[in-house]
């Protein structure tokens, strides 16, 4: 005699991959995609070496998670198609860059990258209060929009700082020119965000200090108030 299946097993069997396939879903108010695309590239800058595919990379992923975002925050159409545009040209010149003169330009990279998340960054911002007022209560889904932007703005200021050296006349860095990579960057702004603070680096300039500073002082309010507020209103989420 054939066994029977339970369905609750079956169930449970099942829920789980389709909530994380839900959950990292590409569509409006999903923001699983871009949150891994941006973590992505967090990760790669960490550990990569600063050579010209690596920041060509680097760019690329940038650039996904910008489009994944402006889709997930519903950014009209018009606007989409503009920065997709713009996202399309970035990485062909990055990749001409790269395939003929076997060089990205350091301040190409922390200028497009700047740039795109300066656009995105407000979008997905609109798009996360819309959700909410329109849900009336946040979800995972708004949850993980507020981490893309915290991330984001973590990217942002190191993209500021490596500008900041590429158009400076000294290093960024106390400690030096050798520590002028997109990586330290990275690194040193994620420490700054979390005021993890090792103190291995430090600003060389006024205007880096300031930036520092800031960045600092907008993470905690960052996470005290907008983290703070989706958190205690999150709801369960019907998709």
């Amino acid at each position: 005699m054939a066994e029977q299946s339970d369905p609750d097993s079956d169930h449970q069997e099942t829920t789980g991959p389709l909530r994380a396939g839900r959950l990292i879903g590409v569509g409006q108010e999903r923001y699983g995609l871009a949150l891994v695309l941006i973590l992505a590239s967090i990760i790669f800058v960490m550990i990569a070496d600063d050579a010209a595919w690596s920041r060509v990379v680097t760019i690329t992923l940038q650039a996904l998670a910008v489009v994944a975002s402006l889709r997930a925050a519903s950014a009209p159409a018009a606007f989409r198609h503009v920065v997709t545009a713009l996202v399309g040209a970035v990485l062909c010149f990055s990749f001409v860059q790269a395939a003929f003169a076997d060089e990205v330009s350091l301040r190409f990279v922390e200028a497009a990258t700047l740039t795109l998340i300066l656009v995105a960054t407000p979008t997905i911002a609109i798009g996360l209060i819309r959700q909410v007022k329109s849900h009336r209560g946040a979800n995972l889904h708004t949850m993980l929009g507020v981490l893309c932007i915290y991330l984001l703005i973590s990217i942002a200021f190191a993209a500021g700082y490596g500008v900041i050296d590429a158009f400076g006349d000294a290093p960024f860095f106390t400690e030096g020119e050798q520590w002028s990579a997109v990586r330290n960057y990275q690194y040193f702004s994620l420490t700054t965000i979390t005021t993890f603070g090792i103190g291995d680096l430090a600003p060389a300039s006024d205007i880096g200090r300031a930036l520092t500073a800031a960045e600092a002082l907008l993470g905690q309010i960052y996470l005290v108030t907008v983290v703070a507020l989706i958190v205690s209103n999150l709801r369960p989420s019907r998709s």
